[in-house]
């Protein structure tokens, strides 16, 4: 595991440099280059489209099997979240190859 600064700095080193709307663009320090996808609700409505980003993790909600932990950010802020959401709500993946 890598471990990048905390969630104060996690979203600026994560984001792209360049597709964020107003300037909210990050550094890219570790190739992430995390584009502002937005979401979209358990009701089929697209949400923060050029705002945030959202990106499911591999932490399930202790308990719970209908919940999960997306890691997110957004445009205003260099810092990235965590928070309980439905595993039906859309957000992106990224796959790695080991």
């Amino acid at each position: 595991t890598i471990h990048i600064g905390g969630w104060e700095t996690e979203g600026k080193k994560l984001k792209a440099a360049s597709g964020w709307r107003d300037n909210g663009n990050g550094t890219d320090d570790y190739g992430f280059s995390a584009l502002p996808g937005g979401g979209c609700s358990l009701y089929g409505n697209f949400h923060d489209v050029g705002v945030m980003g959202f990106w499911w993790t591999a932490s399930e909600y202790d308990g719970d099997i209908t919940d999960a932990y997306p890691r997110y950010t957004s445009k205003g802020t260099d810092n990235a979240y965590w928070n309980r959401y439905s595993k039906l709500s859309m957000f992106s993946v990224r796959c790695i190859q080991d």
